[in-house]
């Protein structure tokens, strides 16, 4: 059954929020002030979901979204506006993230392409309906052959694999249900080739930002801001850097640390530890390093998955660095792990950097420095 709806306000996560009689309603790809119909399709006390079914009134700043699968596909929440207005929605929710925190403003740093990005794409499938493709809001697998946010290598991919459904063969000797990905990898003459994984953890391939050109841009800003506050002959940690992307053209001496299957070669500044940061005794396993003539880091880079690192206090309680750059790919995990150690360290500045245009999703990068106090 329909419902009117009128939408108060777009929360954190990108959906308009109603407030009627006692009772919240969150429906996604919708603007504040629209009047809309929507049909419920979860409920709990106080507060239910509803999909969106039309529109009465609409908001000015409503557009038509550009990939057709945008009103059932769950990929996407921001088609249905402008990319100025989506901006204003994620600095918004970063600032509400934020209202334990000192205020400060909020540099927001948004990508020339808004479509066409991302350089790899896991999809569901499903043998015995015959479907592959994204989840709608119900989690039902939708076939997404024309999705417009994928770079036009892995495009030209995922058109293949619908094709006549050859997907089913690159499947066929696979469990009913599973996963594949496609993902565009660099190449020797410059190029990219799009590789298949079927059934494999993800990014399986080696991981990359998804956005090679609002990644570019972030390590650029991330370099600039080491040469400005860390000394030349300053140890850097690198923790979960990966490849060493972020630090890969810093001047210091530099310990790349992350969980590796074939640790990388190291470079003139430099090397690489593999240890799974998650584990316990991380930060002991980082402290007998030292015997191996591993000197401490003055300063820390982290780059935690989306998960944030909880454990943060305790790393920065041992080694005492003179300052660290935190980076997440999730702002609930950024408030959550530097909230508590504001007393010792000193927010300087932050900055989103929009890796994930059309998605919820954005980078926050914060620069904290040690505070006098905290020898």
């Amino acid at each position: 059954m329909k419902i009117d709806f009128k939408i108060e306000h777009i929360d954190p996560i990108g959906q308009g929020v109603s407030k009627e009689n006692a009772t919240v309603t969150f429906i996604k790809k919708t603007l504040p002030g629209e009047m809309v119909e929507a049909v419920v399709f979860s409920k709990k006390k106080g507060v239910q979901f509803a999909h969106l079914a039309g529109i009465s009134g609409p908001s000015a700043d409503r557009k038509a979204p550009e990939c057709p699968h945008y009103q059932s596909c769950n990929g996407c929440d921001y088609q249905h506006t402008n990319y100025e207005k989506e901006l204003e929605f994620k600095k918004n929710a970063l600032t509400r993230h934020m209202f334990k925190f000192p205020e400060m403003p909020i540099t927001v740093h948004g990508a020339k392409r808004r479509l066409g990005y991302r350089n790899r794409i896991q999809l569901h499938y499903d043998k015995k309906k015959k479907v592959m493709g994204l989840m709608n809001y119900k989690n039902e697998i939708i076939p997404v052959p024309d999705c417009k946010i994928i770079d036009p290598s892995v495009a030209y991919e995922l058109r293949a694999l619908y094709a006549d459904n050859n997907w089913l063969r690159a499947v066929e000797k696979e469990p009913l249900k599973g996963h594949v990905e496609l993902y565009s990898k660099h190449n020797e003459a410059g190029g990219h080739n799009v590789k298949l994984s079927v059934n494999r953890p993800y990014a399986n391939g080696g991981f990359t930002q998804v956005n090679a050109e609002m990644n570019e841009r972030l390590r650029v800003f991330v370099q600039k801001k080491a040469e400005e506050m860390i000394p030349p002959k300053a140890v850097v940690y690198d923790l979960f850097g990966g490849n060493g992307n972020l630090t890969v053209k810093f001047r210091n001496p530099t310990l790349v640390v992350d969980k590796y299957r074939t640790t990388p070669t190291q470079t003139a500044h430099q090397k690489f530890f593999s240890l799974d940061l998650y584990d316990q005794d991380a930060v002991k396993k980082l402290i007998a390093l030292k015997a191996e003539g591993y000197p401490r880091p003055n300063w820390l880079i982290i780059d935690p998955p989306r998960s944030g690192l909880k454990n943060l206090n305790e790393f920065l309680n041992e080694f005492k660095p003179d300052g660290f750059i935190f980076i997440a790919c999730e702002a609930t995990s950024f408030t959550r792990d530097t909230l508590g150690i504001l007393n010792n360290y000193e927010l300087k500045s932050v900055e989103i950097f929009d890796l994930f245009p059309s998605t919820q999703h954005f980078e926050t990068i914060g620069i904290f420095t040690r505070r006098p106090n905290n020898a």
